[in-house]
């Protein structure tokens, strides 16, 4: 009982067929929870603005990096491109995607339970353009960065995320724990 043969095209993937249509119908329900819960927490423009501005920079040289993993990489190839089932791709991205975003959000925020609404958003739009095809080349998230940076004048700019296990690993490699 394998896939049938397609004498043009190869083996036919099993389940229905996973079209651009269908992914784009997916991200934008994403997206409009996203607004969703913007509108019911009452997330400021000037909120989002300092959250996004507030994620470090080894976050956003992560976010970058499993971005560009996605888009170029074997992992969408896995994900999307050479399931079995074509649903199963979509099903495997938007699982890995919202794995993705609780991480990004624990990395922002330190505490995932504390979280604020804007934090939230933030990694939400995070996880969203890492989800995004052909964006993984294009810096998308870098530049979103700069600009929230440049809109707060730098005033929430870190280097590494303040999750309490990092200063605990820091102290053991350089010996003083």
């Amino acid at each position: 009982m394998g896939d049938k043969k397609d004498e043009k095209s190869g083996p036919v993937k099993a389940g229905p067929t996973l079209s651009k249509w269908s992914f784009r119908a997916v991200v934008t329900a994403l997206m409009a929870l996203l607004a969703w819960y913007a509108g019911q927490h009452n997330v400021t423009a000037q909120e989002f603005n300092i959250a996004f501005a507030s994620i470090p920079v080894a976050g956003i040289l992560l976010a970058m990096f499993f971005d560009y993993g996605l888009d170029t990489g074997k992992l969408y190839d896995k994900m999307i491109k050479k399931p079995n089932n074509r649903m199963l791709g979509l099903i495997y991205a938007v699982t890995g995607t919202g794995v993705f975003f609780f991480a990004f959000l624990w990395i922002i925020t330190g505490n995932i339970a504390t979280a604020s609404a804007a934090s939230v958003l933030a990694a939400g739009v995070v996880a969203l353009i890492t989800l995004l095809p052909n964006t993984g080349t294009s810096e998308w998230i870098l530049w979103l960065w700069v600009a929230e940076t440049l809109v707060t004048k730098g005033a929430y700019l870190k280097i590494l995320p303040a999750v309490p296990l990092i200063p605990k690993v820091l102290a053991v490699l350089l010996g003083g724990g």
